[in-house]
């Protein structure tokens, strides 16, 4: 069922990461576009902004902005961050905010937007395709263009070093109408990764499995043995989450000559092809239905929630044998597990799920109820500056973040009886907000935390094994076709409850033929040819 406007959010991984100043003694920098809000004023930008915009400003300005704090954040008012305490003092600006809880940002921009009743920005709504193409349409957005040209001299170097953030928020009509949200981490490209027991393995006097057949025949010989010495049967050979980007074992689709990830289709030889009517498909759904009528697939894959699952990786004894998670570390024994990647499928194929690098649009997006929207674009700027980016993810300098002699950045620990997300979220708002953590901070180890490092190790081993190209999430299409985009979203939904279905029940040529003409009658081809138009070199 169509709404006027519906909601398509960017997926994305629950990194905590916030804007705030940067330090006063960087700000002194000659020519420095990172400095923070006051010194920025002063390094040539006068003669762009006037004297009138200059940090902090003569006369406080209040902005009223909407914003979607994580589900977790315990925080009432941003206004209650330091790093936000420090802002307005540099910039003069209070910012009277309107916190809602992400769970309920489809409702609420609903609400807001049908109103007529604006506020000045929107902060941390991830909004993208056709959602922003609507409001945009509409008048109700700004562009940005240029704001971004005089206001806002961190953010347009930023695009200047690195055009592919630019292009990600340039609409069809060469508009920019929302500011980016970057964490350029090559690990982001393949974040899901599956670990094996090897004591396990040992334990039964087997290798580590290289192809799928070894695969099955390990999780036989884990089926039913107290392989983890508690004295219950609770082994489950193999978990992961469905349909999870990060958590799920979409790759093994791989072995059998496809890739199956988040719009199933992806692009081999400049062709796009959509997994779920490949006849390869049949074998991968055929060789995980062995697997699940054999009792060695958790038989709640399709139900378990992530708090389930989280707690089953870190049960007091191990009990699950092949696990999806981008670490191993966070499972309970984690040295115990190594990985699982490239295994050979029947016909000899290998490879692993790619997907697209962590740039998202919608961070920041400014409304024509603005009454100042120079002075706007001038404080959500100092988010870019990169040390701000940086506190951002851990919290203030000195707090979250420690800076080391070297120019590099350590993170600091989580006080005792907290975790890490709940601390990052006790600084900073989170993931969501508008910042850029560039790609040349993880090439020259600016600030890499131990799980970051752990990622990127896992990576190394599965970037020779990024065969096919997903879709581009970050190509802006016209909004027509944003449009005619939504009439087959019931494909997707098919796809899911089939998948389950097969992957439950078992798969028949009859079965087969019935999934195929099923697609075409959703429009597959349709589908295909619309992304083909933009994904597709021509």
């Amino acid at each position: 069922m169509k709404k006027w406007f519906s909601l398509t959010l960017v997926l994305v991984l629950a990194l905590s990461l916030l804007a705030a100043c940067s330090s006063k003694e960087k700000a002194k920098q000659d020519g420095d576009s990172s400095a923070s809000p006051s010194a920025t004023a002063g390094n040539g930008q006068e003669g762009k902004t006037g004297d009138k915009y200059a940090f902090p400003l003569a006369e406080q300005a209040t902005l009223d902005i909407l914003a979607f704090k994580a589900t977790g954040s315990k925080i009432r008012d941003y206004n209650e961050y330091e790093l936000f305490k420090k802002l307005e003092k540099d910039s003069n600006v209070h910012v009277d905010w309107t916190l809602v809880d992400e769970s309920t940002l489809m409702e609420k921009l609903n609400l807001v937007f049908a109103s007529g009743t604006y506020p000045d920005a929107v902060y941390g709504s991830m909004l993208g395709g056709t959602n922003l193409s609507s409001l945009a349409q509409q008048g109700i957005l700004i562009p940005l263009n240029d704001l971004i040209d005089q206001y806002a001299p961190n953010l347009k170097k930023i695009f200047e070093e690195h055009p592919e953030y630019k292009a990600a928020v340039t609409h069809f009509d060469g508009n920019i109408y929302s500011l980016p949200k970057v964490v350029d981490a090559p690990f982001y490209q393949a974040p899901d990764t599956m670990w094996i027991n090897k004591k396990w393995l040992d334990q039964v006097g087997l290798p580590v499995p290289t192809t799928t057949e070894e695969l099955y025949e390990a999780l036989k010989a884990f089926k039913g043995k107290d392989l983890n010495g508690n004295g219950k049967q609770d082994e489950i050979p193999m978990s992961f989450m469905y349909a999870s980007h990060w958590l799920g074992g979409n790759s093994l689709a791989n072995a059998f000559g496809i890739m199956d990830q988040g719009a199933h289709v992806y692009i081999k030889d400049n062709k796009l092809m959509y997994a779920p009517q490949q006849e390869e498909y049949k074998d991968y759904v055929t060789y995980m239905n062995g697997l699940y009528s054999e009792g060695l697939l958790d038989k709640e894959m399709f139900t378990q929630t992530a708090q389930v699952y989280f707690s089953r990786l870190q049960n007091e004894v191990p009990v699950i044998g092949v696990a999806s998670y981008p670490i191993n570390s966070y499972l309970t024994n984690g040295d115990e597990y190594v990985p699982l990647l490239g295994l050979k499928g029947p016909k000899g194929e290998s490879g692993w799920k790619k997907e697209n690098a962590g740039i998202w649009v919608g961070a920041f997006m400014i409304t024509s109820a603005n009454k100042n929207p120079e002075i706007t674009m001038k404080w959500v700027d100092s988010h870019y500056a990169f040390e701000m980016s940086l506190e951002i993810q851990e919290g203030p300098v000195g707090l979250g973040l420690k800076k080391l002699a070297d120019g590099k950045y350590e993170d600091m620990p989580a006080p005792d009886g907290m975790d890490n997300v709940e601390f990052n979220l006790s600084l900073t708002p989170g993931f969501n907000s508008p910042s850029v953590i560039p790609s040349e901070n993880y090439t020259n180890g600016i600030f890499i935390t131990p799980r970051d490092q752990q990622e990127m190790d896992a990576f190394k081993l599965k970037e020779p094994l990024l065969k096919y190209e997903p879709l581009n999430s970050l190509l802006v299409y016209k909004e027509e076709d944003y449009k005619k985009l939504e009439d087959y979203e019931d494909l997707n939904t098919y796809v899911k409850t089939n998948f389950a279905e097969f992957v439950i029940n078992g798969i028949t040529d009859e079965k087969w033929q019935k999934h195929v003409d099923q697609l075409k009658k959703l429009g597959v081809d349709q589908f295909l040819e619309i992304h083909s138009n933009y994904q597709l070199k021509k």
